[in-house]
């Protein structure tokens, strides 16, 4: 959890002295102190995210509807979302284009109702939606799974490649997952006699929230090294300590704010209007960090010379938000805020990274050394798992600088 958010939790309960007037609003400040202090707890020392269940699988025989199994999941309010049993959902989209299917806890008003005929009601269940969406909301979510969809193919399927599902087929790549911290196993009693055997009590440690959102600048893949993208989430919600997001294809508007780092990447040179810069002004000046890189990979032929067109249009960019690049040597803090490097590694291009006001542009395509090398020259194990502890350097440095 980004601890500023904390703020926004301003715990108040019910000071008790004889005399003291019970109505509606002495209830519910009492029952509201109890919710807040659950719901900071969940957000300041547990996940973000799917508990356990929830799995999408399609429907047998196949149709455009799927099953969600019963599960449970915490959304980035702290809110507990409980599915008790199997929900079926038909797909309503007709058109061509990514189905994200979420779901969002919601207050349902229940019986009984007082009075009885027209009156309000007493209970409220603490209840669920599930929807398609045809991009992620600005409010409180989880992700369940998104699809790839055709109209013209007549059922949804399970992804026969879990890693590169089809189209179709049913995407669980980026749903978040609770991560559990395995209790320590108990020490072996003792052979003394009246000797207590100790046991190791295990500790939730608070967890940051890093929300990741991914752009493409240039070109016509809006997939562009998400795969990478995805895979570093992966080792970053490993690590135990942060659960990252990802968020692809995002819009440059006042929303951006709601990310900790904008990755930006293309394949050429690309504009941004005056908006689109004054909404990502106010992103770091909110304290996010951009993080941009050129793909050597996609345009045949004249890759690398897109790849520096994408660098100099960023480093415009940089110029516009008044943030200064500077080449990144030893010494600098991006080279040891995780893992320590006397140099910046290579990634599938030779090293380069620049960094200045909080904007930091790479010439290494990490991106596409996170998903392993190009289609046609793959990388060596070393040179991908020097990748990786940059990019863990990356977004270790990010939030050091919120």
């Amino acid at each position: 959890m980004d601890f500023k958010d904390i703020a926004r939790f301003q715990l108040k309960r019910v000071n008790p002295f004889q005399g003291l007037v019970i109505d509606s609003d002495t209830w519910h400040d009492a029952h509201e102190y109890h919710r807040s202090q659950q719901r900071l707890h969940m957000l300041a020392f547990h996940n973000v995210g799917i508990v356990g269940g929830l799995k999408v699988v399609a429907k047998k025989p196949a149709d455009l509807s799927v099953s969600i199994q019963s599960g449970m999941a915490v959304d980035e309010e702290g809110n507990i979302i409980i599915v008790p049993e199997v929900q079926h959902y038909q797909i309503q989209s007709r058109e061509n284009r990514t189905i994200y299917l979420i779901i969002q806890f919601r207050e349902v008003p229940a019986e009984p109702y007082q009075p009885p005929e027209g009156g309000q009601p007493t209970r409220i269940i603490e209840a669920y939606r599930i929807q398609e969406r045809e991009k992620l909301p600005n409010e409180p979510y989880v992700e369940l799974c998104r699809i790839n969809f055709d109209p013209a193919e007549k059922s949804i399927r399970d992804a026969k490649k879990a890693a590169q599902p089809g189209k179709n087929e049913i995407d669980l790549r980026f749903r978040l997952e609770v991560t559990q911290i395995p209790s320590p196993p108990a020490e072996k009693p003792s052979t003394h006699e009246n000797t207590p055997v100790q046991t190791k009590e295990a500790v939730s440690h608070p967890v940051e929230n890093i929300n990741i959102g991914h752009i493409v600048l240039s070109g016509d893949d809006e997939s562009l090294h998400i795969a990478g993208l995805q895979n570093l989430a992966k080792g970053v919600n490993q690590q135990g300590n942060y659960v990252a997001k990802l968020v692809e294809n995002i819009a440059i508007d006042k929303n951006i704010k709601q990310h900790s780092i904008i990755y930006m990447t293309g394949i050429s040179g690309f504009e941004l209007n005056d908006e689109q810069d004054a909404a990502l002004s106010d992103f770091l000046q909110s304290g996010g960090i951009i993080f941009g890189e050129g793909c050597a990979e996609e345009q045949q032929g004249t890759s690398l010379k897109g790849s520096k067109e994408f660098g100099l249009a960023f480093n415009q960019l940089a110029s516009t938000l008044k943030c200064k690049l500077e080449i990144v040597t030893r010494g600098h803090p991006l080279l040891s805020a995780c893992h320590v490097f006397a140099e910046v590694p290579q990634g599938v291009e030779p090293a380069m990274l620049l960094a200045g006001g909080k904007m930091i542009y790479s010439g290494s395509d990490y991106g596409c050394a996170w998903q392993g090398g190009h289609r046609d020259t793959p990388l060596s194990r070393d040179i991908i798992r020097a990748s990786f502890e940059m990019g863990m350097n990356i977004i270790t440095y990010a939030l050091t600088m919120k």
